[in-house]
């Protein structure tokens, strides 16, 4: 999943707003096509890990229309979780074999007054080839509101049709309140705090025993040439015996995890 947050996404925010100090400079193009490479210790998103708490590899395309602030993306992402939640519900010759996330998304963004800027859109995740039938479905379409006031936002995601891990899952929602705060030539403090409340439960579980919190602190640094690093500890409430899938491990909990990206 895609943005935020996750451990290539962490860096890019930064590689965002050099972006924008540099448009301030100079007239900024009418159509921009940015691309963009990563690795990480660990695929993090919204303090769940996605790939068994193991690296991960990334890239991704954005486009965006500066006149209007329309813009248009799609990111992939190493994964394990398809396959590890599902081992054992259908054979092993039909699982969910998926051993990566596609996810396409689009919006608008733009400045208002008084400092205030916004961006909504949508964004599915998708899970080619992932055997699960449509109950459950991996697959996700979730719509998604920002507001930010200079290095804070807030935002709200809202689940379309169905949501991650949990099968029927339309009208669950993630609340998202952060910020990124310049600390030092080339160098930003990231700050998060998030809620997932899940609507509808699984085979075995009602819906509020998925429910968690998660937080994280980092810094990014610009590296030069395109290049950015990342080092982040976020933790979570996750429920332990939900979130270990298969008994492959724990994904939630307190880690620390590092990425570097390369933008061009």
């Amino acid at each position: 999943m895609k943005k935020l947050i996750l451990a290539s996404a962490v860096a890019s925010v930064f590689v965002a707003q050099v972006a924008h100090a540099a448009d301030e400079a100079a007239a900024a193009p009418e159509h921009v096509v940015a691309y963009n490479v990563g690795i990480a210790t660990d695929y993090v998103f919204r303090g769940i890990s996605q790939s068994r708490n193991k690296p991960a590899v990334s890239a991704g395309v954005d486009y965006s229309h500066t006149p209007t602030g329309l813009y248009l993306g799609t990111f992939a992402s190493t994964i394990s979780w398809v396959a590890d939640s599902y081992a054992d519900s259908v054979t092993t010759a039909g699982r969910g074999t998926t051993p990566f996330e596609l996810d396409f998304y689009g919006g608008i963004k733009g400045d208002m007054a008084a400092g205030l800027n916004y961006d909504v859109g949508a964004i599915y995740y998708m899970y080619p080839n992932h055997k699960l039938g449509s109950t459950p479905n991996a697959n996700t379409l979730e719509v998604y509101g920002k507001i930010g006031f200079g290095p804070v936002y807030l935002k709200g995601s809202y689940a379309l049709g169905d949501a991650v891990y949990v099968s029927d899952k339309a009208g669950s929602y993630y609340i998202d309140l952060g910020g990124d705060f310049p600390i030092a030539e080339g160098l930003v403090a990231n700050a998060h705090y998030g809620m997932w409340r899940f609507q509808n439960g699984g085979a075995v579980s009602t819906a509020s025993d998925y429910n968690y919190s998660d937080w994280k602190l980092g810094i990014t640094k610009d590296l030069g040439n395109g290049l950015s690093g990342a080092l982040a500890a976020t933790g979570t409430n996750a429920n332990k015996g939900l979130w270990n899938f298969n008994n492959t491990g724990y994904l939630g909990g307190n880690k620390v995890f590092a990425a570097l990206t390369k933008a061009f």
